[in-house]
């Protein structure tokens, strides 16, 4: 089994809260319509994740979901390409995270709000006004249940591997860089 594929609550919404797009990918007939949307999250008491964004209900993104509303999505933060030792032995470190769910426009002006909320404290501490009905009423929102969520960690560094070990996983990291490295130099041994 991989070890940096991680399923935990904790983990999934440590490598969330560092992601500023999430990447819906739609269903439109045989292919798939993907869209980047800004986003706000929640988990709720029962460890399920909720994602919030907000868009036109006009166009090909609302009639698509309204057609069929199950969704996949996508995020990623922090990708750095890692030097190669060698030709042909890059490397990459990021954090991403892949689920999916089914979506629901909201219509109720409170749940509006709420999740209208979620999604400006996602980019900022403090909001200087909160939000109302009225300011909420021409938005159209919608609100995304995963049912399946996992993340990654590719070649964590140091800092990262440190909120891991806290997050409970023991770590045992060779990234393709020091792996192909440590061959070369194996090789070279010889």
């Amino acid at each position: 089994m991989r070890n940096d594929i991680y399923f935990d609550p904790m983990t999934v919404e440590w490598v969330m809260a560092h992601c500023d797009i999430a990447r819906l990918g739609v269903q439109d007939d045989e292919s798939v319509y993907v869209v980047p949307v800004h986003f706000g999250y929640e988990l709720d008491e029962q460890q399920h994740f909720h994602l919030y964004f907000h868009g036109n209900a006009a166009g090909q993104r609302a009639r698509l979901m309204q057609a069929n509303p199950h969704i996949g999505v996508e995020m990623e933060s922090d990708y750095q390409l890692l030097p190669a030792p060698q030709d042909s032995a890059f490397s990459a470190r990021f954090r991403s995270l892949i689920g999916k769910g089914t979506v629901k426009e909201l219509t109720d002006a409170a749940d509006k709000v709420h999740a209208l909320t979620v999604m400006m404290h996602h980019y900022v501490a403090r909001m200087p006004h909160p939000l109302t009905a009225a300011m909420v009423d021409p938005v159209h929102v919608w609100r995304v249940d995963l049912d399946e969520i996992s993340c990654k960690v590719k070649n964590p560094d140091h800092d990262w591997q440190m909120i891991l070990k806290q997050l409970g996983h023991p770590l045992e990291t060779t990234d393709a860089v020091t792996a192909s490295s440590q061959k070369s130099d194996a090789d070279n041994k010889d």
